[in-house]
């Protein structure tokens, strides 16, 4: 009987025999968390980089608006404003004339 192993000695065993399946059932949660971890990181990676196309193409669209902006302000300064103004300075100063009786 001295051979053989108390049950003190058969529950530390035992225990040491559960916490090495707990690691084992651990690591091959740990894979396949792993793997789901870097698909998720690589399709984040591919929005991010749609995304960062997005930005750009919309970047263009809002800087072609802006300069045509600048163009139609300046069109209409040149076609528009400075005819008005002319217009009526010209009857500005033919009043004035007039009114001196000249």
């Amino acid at each position: 009987m001295a051979d053989e192993p108390t049950i003190g000695e058969l529950s530390r065993r035992l225990d040491g025999v559960m916490a090495m399946l707990a690691q084992l059932v651990q690591r091959g949660e740990y894979a396949s968390d792993q793997r789901l971890s870097e698909r998720r990181f690589s399709e984040s990676e591919r929005r991010f980089t749609e995304l960062e196309q997005d930005v750009a193409e919309i970047r263009k669209a809002m800087e072609k608006t802006v300069e045509k902006r600048q163009t139609n302000a300046r069109q209409a300064l040149y076609a528009g404003i400075l005819p008005a103004v002319f217009i009526l300075l010209g009857i500005a100063v033919q009043i004035w004339l007039a009114a001196r009786g000249t």
